[in-house]
């Protein structure tokens, strides 16, 4: 519960929670040490140069580098209050919820057959 709106004078409920966040593809340090609260009804913007981790932090919040082998996150990512990356989480049903819009087209690695099923 971080973002104070001027406008209306109230506070607004963290939607989407990233504590202390580091991720790695292989051994490589991508993303580090990233703390950041996203209330809910706002829009948000991610600037910054090519290459320093803006679709990296993006693609955590659905799971999508779970398709990327040997990939790993450290630190909580939570929606309404749930961790993202809990066992019993489903990263399919999650991303029918946390959706993302890709500037190309970005095909998933399953046949349309196997995505529509």
């Amino acid at each position: 519960m971080l973002s104070n709106s001027s406008d209306t004078n109230t506070i607004t409920e963290a939607v989407l929670r990233v504590k202390n966040v580091s991720f790695y593809y292989g051994s490589n340090l991508a993303v580090r040490d990233v703390s950041l609260d996203i209330p809910g009804k706002r829009v948000i913007a991610f600037i910054g140069p090519s290459g320093c981790g803006k679709s990296t932090i993006l693609r955590c919040f659905n799971r999508m580098n779970d398709l990327v082998p040997g990939t790993r996150l450290e630190g909580e990512i939570t929606y309404r209050g749930r961790n993202l990356y809990a066992s019993q989480v489903d990263p399919v049903e999650l991303r029918s919820r946390i959706g993302m819009v890709f500037q190309k087209p970005n095909p998933f690695p399953k046949s349309i057959y196997e995505k529509m099923v």
